[in-house]
């Protein structure tokens, strides 16, 4: 996906900036909603880095056992615990001199969150059962899904960690907010399975690509990417004529709670509406018409609409 978001703007400075941190040897924090491509974008640090001949070591810290993290982390000795019948190589030295990309870092247990955050600062480590110190040769790179500030004050994520991981930040824009980009991503994904299952289909219509844009993919590109692959594999024509789009709330025809993003939980129903009327508007550069249809709403309604927030304060 990454080398494909040239037509955003925002994605172009991304990618400017990523270039420049993928000098550095600091840490890196990469933000974004899930499906954005985080993984992506450290792998591209990685391969535009220095480091780009060594190691590029992944850890999805979510999947860690919580009884095995330090292990899988810093390695161990054997003997250090009950069916350690062997020494075992950990992330931070199987990655030395390379990069270790950390996914999920807000996942981590808190006790592991304070020995990371002193292995950071002491730019060493112990396997565990040992009393030796090795160096911390590999560049860490973190990625999360959650808004660790918010985590912070919640008490799941330890402060002084997070302002040892926010050196240098990414923050991905979520596709909703770059629409401009689905055209390409969607012909990427079609000639994928096409040369994947060998499949006969070629292209998406008109019609069934304004489904697209018009969506608001929560699941980011790794949806569209999923929605993509089902209606290429369900359909014998060359062309793409419709896809079968989740309704808001439901993931694989069933139901879900919905969830809402924080700041609407303080936002009266009147602000929220507008919010999304104006995001809508954005998105089609001011069209009202192109708006009005994906809201479900005339035109004259959405017209009328408007006419009653420009007499609404702000924060009505």
């Amino acid at each position: 996906m990454i080398d494909i978001v040239s037509k955003s703007e925002s994605m172009q400075r991304l990618l400017q900036l990523a270039g420049r941190y993928a000098q550095s040897s600091a840490t890196v924090l990469i933000q974004g909603e899930s499906g954005t491509g985080k993984e992506l974008l450290a792998r591209f640090i990685h391969e535009n880095s220095p480091r780009r001949s060594r190691p590029y070591i992944r850890v999805n810290c979510a999947a860690l056992n919580e009884h095995l993290v330090d292990s899988a982390l810093f390695g161990h000795e054997r003997g250090a615990f009950t069916g350690a019948d062997q020494r075992r190589t950990g992330c931070f030295e199987a990655a030395a001199d390379g990069t270790l990309f950390l996914d999920e870092i807000g996942e981590l247990p808190v006790p592991v969150q304070a020995k990371l955050l002193r292995v950071l600062e002491e730019q060493e480590f112990q396997r565990v059962g040992s009393f030796e110190s090795l160096p911390v040769r590999a560049r860490v790179v973190t990625a999360t899904n959650r808004n660790l500030q918010q985590e912070v004050v919640r008490g799941g994520f330890r402060e002084d960690l997070f302002y040892r991981l926010d050196v240098l930040t990414l923050s991905i824009v979520p596709l909703r907010d770059r629409p401009e980009e689905i055209p390409a991503l969607a012909e990427r994904f079609v000639d994928e399975c096409r040369e994947e299952a060998r499949h006969p289909v070629e292209s998406i219509c008109s019609r069934a690509m304004q489904d697209l844009l018009a969506y608001h993919w929560p699941g980011n590109a790794r949806q569209l990417k999923n929605v993509i692959r089902r209606e290429c594999l369900a359909q014998n024509s060359k062309v793409i004529q419709s896809f079968d789009l989740p309704t808001p709330g439901s993931v694989a025809g069933t139901t879900m709670p919905v969830s809402l993003p924080r700041e609407f939980e303080t936002m009266s129903l009147k602000a929220i509406e507008r919010l999304v009327i104006q995001t809508r508007l954005r998105r089609f550069s001011g069209n009202k018409e192109s708006a009005a249809r994906t809201l479900k709403v005339t035109s004259r309604t959405l017209r009328n609409k408007l006419a009653t927030y420009e007499a609404l304060p702000d924060a009505a």
